[in-house]
Protein backbone atom coordinates (compact mmCIF):
# COMPACT_ATOMS: atom_id res chain seq x y z
CA UNK A 1 0.00 0.00 0.00
CA UNK A 2 2.80 2.38 0.90
CA UNK A 3 4.57 1.64 -2.40
CA UNK A 4 1.42 2.45 -4.42
CA UNK A 5 0.90 5.78 -2.64
CA UNK A 6 4.58 6.76 -3.11
CA UNK A 7 4.40 5.81 -6.81
CA UNK A 8 1.25 7.88 -7.36
CA UNK A 9 2.81 10.88 -5.56
CA UNK A 10 6.01 10.55 -7.63
CA UNK A 11 4.06 10.35 -10.92
CA UNK A 12 1.90 13.33 -9.93
CA UNK A 13 5.01 15.34 -9.01
CA UNK A 14 6.69 14.56 -12.35
CA UNK A 15 3.57 15.53 -14.29
CA UNK A 16 3.30 18.79 -12.34
CA UNK A 17 6.95 19.66 -12.93
CA UNK A 18 6.64 18.83 -16.61
CA UNK A 19 3.56 21.02 -16.98
CA UNK A 20 5.24 23.94 -15.19
CA UNK A 21 8.31 23.69 -17.40
CA UNK A 22 6.17 23.60 -20.54
CA UNK A 23 4.22 26.74 -19.46
CA UNK A 24 7.42 28.61 -18.76
CA UNK A 25 8.68 28.01 -22.31
CA UNK A 26 5.38 29.08 -23.85
CA UNK A 27 4.99 32.12 -21.61
CA UNK A 28 8.15 33.76 -22.92
CA UNK A 29 6.84 33.43 -26.46
CA UNK A 30 3.49 34.88 -25.41
CA UNK A 31 5.23 37.69 -23.56
CA UNK A 32 7.18 38.56 -26.70
CA UNK A 33 4.02 38.62 -28.77
CA UNK A 34 2.24 40.74 -26.18
CA UNK A 35 5.17 43.15 -26.07
CA UNK A 36 5.15 43.50 -29.86
CA UNK A 37 1.40 44.12 -30.01
CA UNK A 38 1.65 46.63 -27.13
CA UNK A 39 4.32 48.58 -29.02
CA UNK A 40 2.13 48.57 -32.12
CA UNK A 41 -0.88 49.79 -30.12
CA UNK A 42 1.24 52.48 -28.45
CA UNK A 43 2.46 53.76 -31.82
CA UNK A 44 -1.10 53.83 -33.12
CA UNK A 45 -2.28 55.70 -30.01
CA UNK A 46 0.52 58.26 -30.28
CA UNK A 47 -0.34 58.89 -33.93
CA UNK A 48 -4.05 59.27 -33.21
CA UNK A 49 -3.35 61.46 -30.16
CA UNK A 50 -1.24 63.79 -32.31
CA UNK A 51 -4.06 64.03 -34.86
CA UNK A 52 -6.62 64.60 -32.08
CA UNK A 53 -4.48 67.35 -30.55
CA UNK A 54 -4.20 69.12 -33.89
CA UNK A 55 -7.97 68.99 -34.27
CA UNK A 56 -8.86 70.02 -30.73
CA UNK A 57 -6.57 72.98 -30.11
CA UNK A 58 -7.91 75.76 -27.94
CA UNK A 59 -7.37 79.42 -28.85
CA UNK A 60 -7.68 82.28 -26.35
CA UNK A 61 -7.04 86.01 -26.15
CA UNK A 62 -5.84 87.74 -22.99
CA UNK A 63 -4.15 90.86 -21.64
CA UNK A 64 -0.71 90.86 -20.01
CA UNK A 65 -0.85 91.85 -16.33
CA UNK A 66 2.90 92.47 -16.16
CA UNK A 67 5.87 92.57 -18.51
CA UNK A 68 7.06 89.19 -19.73
CA UNK A 69 9.86 87.80 -17.53
CA UNK A 70 12.46 85.15 -18.13
CA UNK A 71 12.19 82.27 -15.63
CA UNK A 72 15.27 81.25 -13.63
CA UNK A 73 14.74 77.64 -14.64
CA UNK A 74 17.06 75.45 -16.67
CA UNK A 75 14.99 75.86 -19.84
CA UNK A 76 15.00 79.69 -19.55
CA UNK A 77 11.30 79.85 -20.45
CA UNK A 78 9.35 83.09 -20.47
CA UNK A 79 6.60 83.73 -17.91
CA UNK A 80 3.45 85.46 -19.12
CA UNK A 81 0.90 86.50 -16.49
CA UNK A 82 -2.47 87.02 -18.17
CA UNK A 83 -5.95 88.26 -17.23
CA UNK A 84 -9.22 88.90 -19.07
CA UNK A 85 -8.94 85.53 -20.79
CA UNK A 86 -11.52 85.10 -23.55
CA UNK A 87 -12.09 81.94 -25.56
CA UNK A 88 -11.88 82.18 -29.34
CA UNK A 89 -12.07 78.42 -29.79
CA UNK A 90 -12.47 76.17 -26.74
CA UNK A 91 -13.51 72.57 -27.56
CA UNK A 92 -12.48 71.29 -24.11
CA UNK A 93 -14.37 74.03 -22.21
CA UNK A 94 -11.35 75.04 -20.10
CA UNK A 95 -11.91 78.81 -20.24
CA UNK A 96 -13.88 78.71 -16.96
CA UNK A 97 -10.67 77.75 -15.11
CA UNK A 98 -8.87 80.85 -16.42
CA UNK A 99 -11.67 83.41 -16.52
CA UNK A 100 -11.75 84.58 -12.88
CA UNK A 101 -8.09 84.58 -11.86
CA UNK A 102 -6.31 84.64 -15.20
CA UNK A 103 -3.54 82.24 -16.15
CA UNK A 104 0.25 82.02 -16.25
CA UNK A 105 1.92 80.64 -19.37
CA UNK A 106 5.48 79.34 -19.35
CA UNK A 107 6.66 79.44 -22.96
CA UNK A 108 9.91 78.92 -24.85
CA UNK A 109 11.34 81.24 -27.51
CA UNK A 110 10.14 78.83 -30.22
CA UNK A 111 6.54 79.20 -29.05
CA UNK A 112 6.59 82.98 -29.46
CA UNK A 113 5.28 83.58 -32.99
CA UNK A 114 6.47 86.11 -35.58
CA UNK A 115 9.90 86.54 -33.99
CA UNK A 116 8.66 88.37 -30.89
CA UNK A 117 10.75 88.23 -27.72
CA UNK A 118 9.97 88.70 -24.06
CA UNK A 119 11.14 92.33 -24.40
CA UNK A 120 8.30 92.95 -26.90
CA UNK A 121 5.60 91.78 -24.46
CA UNK A 122 4.67 94.61 -22.07
CA UNK A 123 1.92 95.21 -19.51
CA UNK A 124 -1.45 95.81 -21.20
CA UNK A 125 -0.52 94.09 -24.49
CA UNK A 126 -3.22 91.85 -25.91
CA UNK A 127 -2.07 88.42 -27.01
CA UNK A 128 -3.57 85.32 -28.54
CA UNK A 129 -2.36 81.92 -27.40
CA UNK A 130 -3.06 78.42 -28.65
CA UNK A 131 -3.06 75.38 -26.36
CA UNK A 132 -3.17 71.66 -27.08
CA UNK A 133 -6.57 69.99 -26.64
CA UNK A 134 -6.48 69.37 -22.89
CA UNK A 135 -3.39 71.17 -21.56
CA UNK A 136 -1.35 70.24 -18.50
CA UNK A 137 -2.33 72.86 -15.94
CA UNK A 138 -1.66 73.34 -12.23
CA UNK A 139 -4.52 73.65 -9.79
CA UNK A 140 -3.01 76.84 -8.31
CA UNK A 141 -4.58 80.29 -8.37
CA UNK A 142 -3.98 81.50 -11.01
CA UNK A 143 -3.45 78.23 -12.86
CA UNK A 144 -0.15 77.76 -14.69
CA UNK A 145 0.11 76.07 -18.06
CA UNK A 146 3.18 73.98 -18.74
CA UNK A 147 5.25 74.96 -21.77
CA UNK A 148 4.71 71.69 -23.59
CA UNK A 149 0.96 72.43 -23.64
CA UNK A 150 1.40 75.75 -25.43
CA UNK A 151 1.43 75.63 -29.22
CA UNK A 152 2.09 79.32 -29.91
CA UNK A 153 1.72 82.84 -28.53
CA UNK A 154 1.02 85.82 -30.82
CA UNK A 155 0.82 89.53 -30.11
CA UNK A 156 -2.39 91.13 -31.40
Amino acid sequence: MKKIVMTIVAVFTLISLGACTQNKKDSSKGSEETSMSSKKDQTTNETSNTKDQEKSQSVFTAVLVEDAKKNDTVDQSTRLVLKEVEAVEDPEKISAMMKNDGVILNVSKEQLANGITENDLKTGDKIQFTLVGLPAMTMSIPPQVAGNSVVKVEKI
